[in-house]
């Protein structure tokens, strides 16, 4: 699996994520919203640092 189709894969999961905490929210789940929402977010700054399948390698 190349670095990039990782990518598209945790961009689909923070979306994902994020529609469950709308919908955990609105059945005043809160608690699980808020675990969605962090789950999200922390996917998120894992995609951010990702280097993509054109950076070179560090070595």
């Amino acid at each position: 699996m190349t670095k990039d189709e990782t990518r598209k894969i945790l961009s689909d999961d923070i979306d994902n994520f994020r529609l469950k905490a709308k919908y955990y929210e609105s059945l005043h789940l809160f608690e699980a919203a808020k675990y969605a929402g962090n789950l999200a977010a922390n996917l998120e700054l894992a995609l951010t640092t990702m280097p993509s399948d054109e950076d070179q390698e560090i070595s």
